[in-house]
């Protein structure tokens, strides 16, 4: 339901509220689901990592004589090498199809929860009306759909391209006649750059589902506009930092997309919804003007 439809309701409200009338406040990612998201996608890469250790690296340790012997391809050990990868590959794959659609849908509709509860609040702040009852679920299925899609993909992706990177540190290692402890220690290093991405996954992931169920919830309910607002520290992109406090439209994304969605962006939106309940506020139509002709 868009708001304009009840909007003398909304001024009429607004006008007997007491007190002062909070600013509007950005829709922020919910830093507890990102933190809950990233414990669940470490559980998936310790037990990748673990079983690299208990299955894979034991056959390069068992095909050592000594530490200034290297490992010959003729020992038979790549045969033994790919039979274990291929055995491993599909316990990782069993282990992760049993979890990943339970993890994604989690963390979509966690997300979904807080953006819609930040956004009620903001809306009751300012008028005192609690709106959250018209938030339907059907408005935004289909982006949760997506979202569900892309984090299930990325999760499945964790255990495939650290299995990836065990093979080709062996293969390489195996053609250039490496030493049996120096492909075991350059697998062991595999942990925490797994453990990395799996950080980012979680911290750019619940950005982007923050920012892009923020978008089509307010759209749908007629909120066409919102102010960028970023941090204004020294890890903000500049375009991004010249951005802030300037009014964008909802239906008309910047070059890289709205704040939230470029990789690692942690941009807020705020939304502009003064114009909705105060008839002397001016529309967002008047503002973008305004600013264009600055």
């Amino acid at each position: 339901m868009k708001i304009q439809l009840i909007s003398p309701l909304l001024t009429q409200a607004a006008q007997k509220k007491k007190g002062c009338k909070a600013k509007a406040k950005p829709i922020i990612r919910s830093k507890k689901i990102e933190i809950e998201y990233l414990s669940q996608l470490l559980g998936i890469t310790n037990q990748c990592h673990k079983s690299i250790n208990d299955s894979i690296v034991p056959i390069l340790r068992q095909q050592r004589i000594s530490d200034s012997q290297n490992i010959q391809v003729s020992d038979g050990i790549l045969d033994i090498f790919l039979s274990a990868m291929a055995a491993l590959r599909s316990k990782m794959n069993g282990v992760v199809d049993t979890v990943a659609l339970d993890i994604a849908r989690r963390v979509v509709e966690q997300n979904k929860a807080s953006t819609d509860k930040q956004l009620a609040l903001i809306i009751y702040n300012s008028t005192g009306i609690d709106l959250s009852s018209l938030m339907n679920s059907e408005d935004l299925a289909e982006a949760v759909a997506e979202a569900i899609a892309a984090n299930v993909a990325l999760i499945k992706s964790l255990p495939s391209e650290q299995l990836d990177q065990v093979e080709k540190i062996v293969l390489n290692g195996l053609q250039s006649g490496q030493r049996a402890e120096s492909m075991v220690e350059a697998i062991k290093a595999l942990g925490t750059k797994s453990e990395r991405r799996a950080a980012l996954i979680a911290r750019d992931q619940v950005g982007k589902i923050t920012s892009r169920l923020t978008q089509i919830r307010q759209q749908k309910m007629g909120i066409t506009h919102y102010y960028w607002s970023c941090s204004r520290d020294e890890r903000v992109r500049p375009l991004h930092y010249a951005r802030h406090n300037n009014l964008f439209a909802w239906n008309n994304a910047p070059d890289d997309g709205h704040p939230g969605i470029p990789i690692n962006c942690r941009c807020v939106a705020i939304p502009y919804i003064a114009h909705l309940f105060n008839p002397n506020a001016p529309t967002p139509e008047e503002i973008m003007e305004l600013q264009m002709a600055a």
